[in-house]
Formats: C-alpha cells, structure tokens, sequence
C-alpha cells in the first residue's frame, strides 16, 4: 500500500462518511491492523465512537477483522476505491435492466445489506408518489429476481460461531434465486418493517459488475479497430468463454467455428456477420490485437479468446495515452520505439526516433524518471589491453510501467477529490438552498399546483446566485467526469494486475 493510495481513500472516507470514519481508517492503513484499544490510544477518540466507526466500515466490506487470542480489524482499501465507481455500476443497471433495477441497486449500495423484503418495501415507499416512476410491487419483485439469477446481487455471508469462540466468523452461502410473496411485499407495505420475519440478506456483488466492464472495453476495442460486427463476434465469443471457462482465466476453452456461425445466425440485426463469420474470425485472429488466436482446426476450426493478453494490449494503449497526456507526442513516440524494441541502446533511440539528440536524451530520461521505463546496464567483453566498457538497454518493463500509471491515476484521483470538495464548501449555502427550491418545486409539479406559484418559488433564487451556482455545478460535473475517467484507468490496471505475471 502507497502514500498515495493511503490520501485517496482517506478522501473517499471522509467526503462519504465524515472525519471520525475518516480518522479511524487513517489509523488502520497507517498501522496495517489493530485491535480497539489500540485504536483509541493512537486516535484519541472515544471508544464508543471508534465501535461505531468500525461498525460501519464492517457493514460496507470496507475493513475485515482476524481473531485470535483478540479481534484485529485491517482496513480494505481496493473496496474503499469501489466508492467512486457506484455511478457506474447504477448506469450500467439502468441501460440493461431499466430504472428499477437502478433503483434496487442504489437503495441496496446505500444501505450495504438488506432483505429482500425491506429493500423492495422501502424502494416503493420512497417513489410511490412519484407519478413518473409508475412503479409497481410486481415488477420490483420480478426485476430483483433477475438481478439475484443473473448475479448482480448475492446472498451476504452469514455469522457463524466456532466452537469453544464467542468471536463470530463470516460464512460465503451459495445465492439461491428467492421466493418472494407478493401478498407478503404487500402486507409489509402497510405495517411495520420490523415485524419482517425475512432473515435471508443480500449484497451487491461488485465482481459480476466488474466482469461486464471489461467485456464492454474488449468489445469497444475491438469495434473501433474492425468494425461493429466484429465486435458483436467478439461479444459471442466472450459470452461462449462463460460457458466452459473460469471468467478470469487467461485463456479461454476453444470455440468452435461452426457454433459462433450458429450463435451469429440468432443476432438478426447483423446479416454481414451471418454471410462472413469465417472471415471475421481470420481478420479477428490476424489484425484483431491478439485478443483471439486459432487453436485448432476441428469444428471447422478453434478459436480461444486471450483474456490475459487483451489485459496486456489495453494497458499498453492506455500507457502510450499516458505518456501521450503527461510528456507529449514525441515522449510517446519514444516509449513506443523502446517497447517495440524491446531493448535497445541509447543511440539507437536517437536514430530511429528521429528527434534532436538533446531533445530525445531529455525525454528519455523523464520517462525513466516517471518510472516508465527501465534501464539495464551491461558490460561488453573487454578488448586486448583495453577495460570492459559499459552499454545500458532501455526497455518496458509492464507490471512496473502498470504500478507507475496506477500511481498516477491515485494522485490525480486525490488532487480532484480535494478541488471538488472545496468546490462544494465554498458554495455550500448556495447549493444547500438549491437543492431546497428544486425539492418544493417538485413537490409543487407532483401535486399538479399552479406555474404561477413554482415561479415564485423559482425566484426565491436571484440572478446573481443562480450564476454561481451554476458555475460551481459545472465545475463539480466536470470534477465528477474526471473522477469516472481515472476509475476507469484504475479498473483497466486493476484487469492487468488480476491475472499472473
């Protein structure tokens, strides 16, 4: 764990649980892992306030605990980066299931843990006024269904107790589609949620959200080097990989020819794809970055999809975007000559990048400086009479090049964190009696009131405070759009690191 891994989720901590959470998660990625007292002792902050802290860092997968002789808690901070990219996965929600799936998945993020009938209970009861949703216990109940046998939300561990322990231990339980009662939804509705015998509770589970993600980068990728119906291929053959192979294996099981011809004729919206599969397949093999290769000739031939190396080729084009941003064209004509190469002297740079000598030796050495690249030193043999003269080897060494972006894309994450949440102090009052006048005239549309009176709500608001507000809005999307941005660079690192070196 690094410096600036620890300023990220000390950020993230603070902006979405406030400073004594923040406190305490500090203290646990400083120190590794630490009983209670020992907390209280480092922070200073009462004990009851460090229990509530941990309280709440347990129900969000946000820190574990290990008990021995006594309780150890050890914060997790590749799930406190999670936090950023809950946007994500509630777009995703919404443009493949529709805004009830949305809503379940929001109100089930915000919540952690929930049962099935408290979360459909409550998500009704929050929109039943709202004549746009429309919504309806039936579909809520069917949508959550949906999202349970597709994977997107998992049953959460159980607590169990270990024999001659009073320390409970979190148990995995197998997801079971559930069984839900609407006349049951409906009787909840009118009494109170306490009385709910459901014991069965449910979590999101990030890793089927995360495999979505890399499947769309493999498909874009793929669409923008060929053409639509190759990535559509490309999607039938990730979806046939789920069928036979592990979802993170670096190679998936072979495909035959003759069922991606059958799986081809079934997307009807493709008649190119259906005449030329064969011939997508070559152009997918040969100019397709390496993502597929051919393993055999039976079934009219094999083909397996290289997950590994997809990870590898798309780090590579967000390196060479990096270096590209950060250093400017020509560093990046550089580090792609040094990868290309991959090792190769000095000189050699010079020549073949075909930059002034001053100018190329000056970049080459930011990029080292950056971490970007590495540098070997060798000894040539040494001549009759003479002494051996050394000759250094410039090249790529990936996971270290991944290690540098990925610290890159955490300070940058940090620094927009800080800006956005000064953005939001300076202009507080204003964005707090923004949100008020928004909520009344909703309320006021939803009720079917006159516009005389939403526009005199409306005008609560002057000229001069509308512009600032506005202003600081733009601001804070823009803030929100590079923050999105630098999740999905740590997502594609976090792919790469995800398989074996």
């Amino acid at each position: 764990m690094t410096h600036q891994l620890g300023r990220v989720v000390s950020q993230i901590l603070g902006r979405h649980f406030g400073e004594i959470v923040q406190q305490v998660g500090n203290d646990l990625f400083m120190y590794g892992s630490k009983t209670i007292g020992m907390i209280v002792k480092t922070t200073g902050l009462p004990r009851t306030q460090v229990i509530e802290s941990l309280r709440t860092l347990l129900k969000f997968d946000l820190a574990t605990f290990e008990a021995d002789a006594t309780v150890e808690y050890k914060l997790n901070s590749e799930n406190i980066l999670l936090l950023i990219r809950y946007p994500r996965y509630l777009l995703q929600m919404k443009s493949k299931y529709g805004s009830e799936a949305e809503m379940i998945v929001e109100e089930l993020l915000q919540q952690a843990s929930c049962t099935a009938t408290v979360l459909l209970v409550t998500v009704m009861n929050k929109y039943k006024d709202d004549k746009e949703k429309n919504l309806n216990i039936v579909n809520l109940k069917d949508t959550f269904i949906s999202l349970a046998t597709a994977g997107y939300i998992q049953q959460a561990p159980v607590a169990e107790l270990k024999d001659g322990s009073e320390i409970p231990i979190l148990v995995p339980v197998a997801t079971i589609v559930p069984d839900l009662d609407v006349r049951d939804l409906m009787q909840a509705m009118t009494s109170n949620l306490a009385d709910c015998k459901d014991n069965t509770y449910w979590k999101v589970n990030y890793d089927r959200f995360h495999l979505d993600f890399r499947d769309d980068m493999m498909i874009k990728a793929i669409t923008r080097r060929i053409d639509e119906n190759a990535g559509e291929l490309m999607r039938l053959m990730l979806e046939q990989m789920y069928l036979s192979s592990s979802a993170w294996a670096v190679e998936s099981s072979p495909a035959a020819a003759c069922d991606l011809r059958d799986l081809a004729l079934r997307v009807h919206d493709r008649p190119l794809l259906h005449a030329h599969v064969d011939h997508y397949l070559k152009v997918l093999e040969e100019n397709g970055a390496s993502f597929i290769r051919r393993a055999g000739d039976a079934g009219g031939g094999q083909y397996v999809v290289r997950t590994k190396r997809a990870a590898e080729q798309l780090l590579e084009a967000l390196l060479d975007h990096t270096v590209t941003e950060r250093l400017g064209s020509k560093a990046a004509r550089i580090f792609r000559l040094i990868r290309s190469k991959k090792y190769i002297e000095e000189e050699d740079i010079q020549k073949n990048a075909m930059l002034p000598n001053k100018e190329c030796k000056e970049l080459t050495y930011k990029l080292l400086e950056e971490h970007l690249i590495s540098v070997q030193p060798m000894r040539k043999a040494a001549s009759a009479g003479g002494s051996a003269k050394a000759i250094y080897l410039y090249h790529v060494k990936l996971y270290d090049a991944a290690h540098a972006a990925r610290e890159l894309c955490l300070r940058a994450a940090h620094n927009v964190s800080r800006v956005s949440s000064a953005t939001r102090a300076a202009h507080a009052r204003l964005l707090d009696k923004q949100r008020r006048v928004r909520s009344i005239v909703h309320g006021m549309r939803v009720r079917g009131e006159p516009q005389q009176n939403i526009d005199d709500v409306l005008e609560t608001l002057t000229p001069p405070e509308l512009s600032a507000v506005s202003g600081a809005e733009r601001r804070l999307r823009a803030l929100s759009a590079a923050e999105l941005e630098l999740d999905r660079a740590l997502f594609l690192i976090s792919c790469y690191f995800a398989f074996p070196r």
